[in-house]
């Protein structure tokens, strides 16, 4: 596979040393002159991180995506009582879940999204105009949208991926 609009970042011996962050900086600079076609941005973005040979998932996500991997990475790191009344950490398998979520989604998907910790150690993501929320739990998540006046909701519905990706895009829709 050839890309010679992203080649040239790595001419140098310089710049096979590169960091996941210096990698980073470099793609966003890139990205205006990549064609927007997702399939070859997908493509371009595997290709570098093959070339980088880093196994951070991280390097394949943009935009949205990568905004909100980013803060889930800071929430990680929430010790017990981080809110002064005893919140819980937030658990492992619930930061897995919204990043197996992210990883699998498109920036796009995740455009209106912001994402709060939650005192029970689940993350909440919650839309910019604040008429949805999803609450990612460890086995199980949760959501709330209001569209056209009405209410429609899912409550503890078993986690898998492509079923909140697809509640994501139905409520952004």
């Amino acid at each position: 596979m050839h890309f010679p609009n992203i080649l040239p970042i790595f001419a140098t011996e310089k710049d096979k040393n590169m960091t996941t962050l210096d990698i980073r900086m470099e793609i966003a600079q890139q990205i205006e002159s990549i064609p927007d076609s997702e399939q070859t941005l997908l493509k371009v973005l595997q290709y570098v991180r093959r070339l980088a040979g880093k196994d951070d998932a991280s390097v394949a996500l943009t935009g949205d995506a990568l905004r909100l991997w980013n803060r889930v990475e800071e929430l990680k790191s929430l010790k017990k009582s981080w809110d002064g009344a005893g919140a819980l950490p937030m658990e492992k398998k619930a930061v897995d879940n919204l990043q197996k979520v992210l990883k699998q989604g498109v920036s796009a998907d995740f455009r209106d999204w912001v994402l709060f910790p939650d005192e029970a150690g689940t993350l909440l993501l919650q839309s910019r105009d604040g008429k949805a929320s999803i609450s990612v739990g460890n086995n199980f998540y949760s959501y709330v949208y209001e569209r056209d006046g009405k209410i429609h909701s899912g409550d503890k519905i078993r986690f898998a991926t492509a079923s909140m990706l697809d509640v994501i895009r139905k409520i952004t829709a």
